[in-house]
This record gives structure tokens, C-alpha cells and sequence, in this order.
């Protein structure tokens, strides 16, 4: 009995002990989790927002407002929470790329990888918002697979390929996706905007963007097809070469259905909302509709307070929507954003890390430029 006595003695000890520790080292890792999760903000509730919504008062305008949904940060509460609840569409922007970031869309000429979409096609039905893809093709060297690059191929070979490409993606989503934008940056690139060069369009001139608007309507019939740019709000080199394109694509029975205006605005170049507005029409006289695709506010470089910086962008995220709304519904039905919160936007990727270009802070607080839009729609 005694021996026994010793024995639960040095078991209690020894269990005690083993608590101990295990009470430490699961509260050092929850401690390293805390300290070291790069990012804070997975299941941090939204603020309250304004009543009515944006997607209401966009509504009773008879347009409708989207905003990028990122797979990367779909895992964010607030994020998804503001992207269902304040916006009626989800733009699929980055993951329909052939490559982007560490994932490819691409692997290979025969292969096709669609696991990161579909991820955000899911979070789209869950919260029954239609899509928009972007891009079915864009010509930036950088979002291109090696395979394509590195192929050599012949101009026939290339077709085939981007024909494959727009097949496959087309056919598999046909009736999911409610607008393309087909070709991307191919007016901006042919004119060497920035530096930035078209590689479809260094191989196949103007060819591939008929060709692609002709597959695209034939492997979704019923998706509004863009042709989307940069640049182009105004009246300028690149509108000029979009409009002088369409005029003559439209009547050769390219089947494209609208401008696309990315509309990423410099807040130290505002455009003229008159300027804007006469540009939207002069396509609309052609028989396009104007959609505003990715819509931000580049502050870097704005000179002012802090106070007064987030004034002006919120005055220009006003304007430009007022003039959407002045050309009206039925031409200009759609106005997306292109992010949310700062610490996303697409800025950082090329290393201007202060354009806060869009609606919300860091932490999900809106901006003026939040309450600007809702101003603008409540008018």
C-alpha cells in the first residue's frame, strides 16, 4: 500500500507538471498566433453603415454598383460582409488572368486549373450576385505563362490558342457570368502608354480583338461583351483610337457591347465631368453602352492635410459617378470599383504604396469618398 501511495503521489506530480506545461505552450502559441497572423482583420466584424444601402440607392437610379472580389481577401468578415451587402455585382478581376500572382489559370497550352475562380464564383452564388470577369485576355507580359511566352508560336497557332482559351473559359461558365471584358488594354499598349506594351497585339495587330468578341459571343450568347481600357474618359489619343476601332468593328458585325472605362482617375489630373460626359455620349451615339469598370482615386502625390486630400478624392468619386448618372441608365448601367479598403488596392503591386485610392480605410471605416457615392445616388 505504501509503494502504491508513492506511485499516485509521483503520477499526480508528473500530471500536474505535464498540465503545466501544456497551459504555457498552448498559451505561447496562441500568443505567437496573435502577435504574428498578418492579418488582424479575419473576423472583424464590419462597421455599421448608413441605411438605405449603396445597391438600393443605385437601384431607385436605375444603374447598379459592384466592386472587386478578391479570393484573397474573401477570408476577411468585413469584406465579405460590405461586398454582399452594399453591392449588387462581383467584378472576378486577377484570378481569370492566364497567370496571377502564384496560381495560373494557364499551367500549360493543354491544361486549364480552375480551382482560385470557382472559389469566387461560390462566394458569387452564395450571395446571388451576378459576375463580371476580367480579362478574357490581356496583352501585360507579366499576368502571361512562360509556356505561351517561350512557345514561338506561328500567328495561326496563337489564334488557336486564345480560340481554346475563350472556348473552354466561355462554355464553362456560359450563363454564370453576366459581362466580360473580353480584350483589355489593347488600344493604351498599341500606343505605348506608360511604357506598357500589347503582346497579343505585337503578334496579331487588331486581328485577335475581332476574332475574340466573335468567340466570346459564340461560347456565352447571352454575357454583355466589353472592350475594356484605361485612358479613355475623356476625349484623347486612346478614345480616339477605341472610337475609330468600334466605328468600323461595329459596322463589319463585331458583335461588342460596350466601352469599357476603367477610370482609374489621378487625383492630381481630375477630369472635367463635362469632358466625361461628352465622351460617354459620342460612344453612345455609336450604339455602345459606357460601363465604368474599375473605379479608383490615385491621391499619391495630392499635396494637403489629410483632411483635405480625403475631401478631394471624395468630391472626384462624386463627380465622375454624377456623370455616369447625367448620360444616364440606359447608357451607362453599370459603375464598379475596383477594391474596397486601401491596403488592397492594385497600386501597391507597382509600388506606390500611399494612392489610398479607394472607398474604405485600412480597418473598414468609410472614407468621405463612401459617403460621396451615397450623396451622389440620393440625389
Amino acid at each position: 500500500m505504501h509503494v502504491y501511495t508513492k506511485c499516485m503521489i509521483i503520477i499526480k506530480k508528473i500530471y500536474l507538471i505535464t498540465s503545466i506545461a501544456l497551459f504555457f505552450i498552448i498559451g505561447a502559441a496562441l500568443t505567437y498566433k496573435m502577435v504574428h497572423n498578418p492579418d488582424p482583420y479575419t473576423t472583424q466584424a464590419p462597421p455599421q453603415l448608413p441605411n438605405p444601402p449603396l445597391k438600393e440607392l443605385a437601384e431607385r437610379r436605375g444603374i447598379q454598383v459592384g466592386s472587386f472580389a478578391s479570393l484573397k481577401y474573401l477570408r476577411e468578415r468585413a469584406y465579405t460582409d460590405i461586398l454582399a451587402s452594399e453591392f449588387d455585382y462581383a467584378i472576378i478581376d486577377g484570378e481569370p488572368n492566364w497567370k496571377f500572382e502564384d496560381h495560373a489559370l494557364r499551367p500549360s497550352k493543354d491544361e486549364f486549373d480552375f480551382s482560385n475562380i470557382d472559389q469566387v464564383f461560390s462566394f458569387a452564388d452564395d450571395n446571388d450576385m451576378p459576375v463580371r470577369v476580367q480579362h478574357l485576355l490581356w496583352g501585360d507580359d507579366k499576368w502571361l505563362p512562360d509556356w505561351l511566352k517561350n512557345g514561338n508560336f506561328s500567328r495561326d497557332e496563337l489564334m488557336g490558342i486564345i480560340k481554346n482559351h475563350i472556348d473552354t473559359v466561355g462554355t464553362r461558365y456560359s450563363g454564370k457570368v453576366r459581362e466580360y471584358t473580353v480584350v483589355n488594354e489593347a488600344f493604351s499598349r498599341k500606343l505605348l502608354t506608360g511604357g506598357n506594351k500589347d503582346w497579343w497585339g505585337e503578334r496579331l495587330d487588331t486581328e485577335y480583338i475581332d476574332s475574340a468578341f466573335v468567340w466570346a459571343r459564340a461560347s456565352d450568347p447571352n454575357a454583355v461583351l466589353i472592350l475594356n481600357d484605361f485612358g479613355n474618359e475623356t476625349e484623347g489619343d486612346i478614345s480616339n483610337l477605341m472610337y475609330s476601332y468600334m466605328k468600323d468593328a461595329k459596322t463589319r458585325g463585331i458583335p461588342i457591347d460596350a466601352l469599357g472605362m476603367q477610370m482609374h482617375i489621378s487625383g492630381t489630373n481630375v477630369p472635367s465631368k463635362d469632358k466625361v460626359v461628352s465622351n460617354m455620349r459620342r460612344f453612345a451615339d455609336l450604339g455602345f453602352k459606357i460601363y465604368i469598370t474599375e473605379f479608383d482615386v490615385n491621391m499619391h502625390d495630392v499635396e494637403g492635410t489629410d483632411e483635405e486630400k480625403d475631401q478631394k478624392q471624395a468630391d472626384t468619386y462624386g463627380q465622375m459617378l454624377e456623370a455616369c448618372l447625367e448620360v444616364g441608365s440606359d447608357l451607362c448601367p453599370n459603375f464598379g470599383f475596383l477594391g474596397l479598403v486601401d491596403r488592397q488596392s492594385w497600386y501597391g503591386g507597382i509600388g506606390i504604396d500611399d494612392a489610398n485610392p479607394l472607398l474604405f480605410y485600412d480597418d473598414y471605416k468609410p472614407k468621405p469618398a463612401f459617403f460621396a457615392v451615397r450623396a451622389a445616388l440620393d440625389n
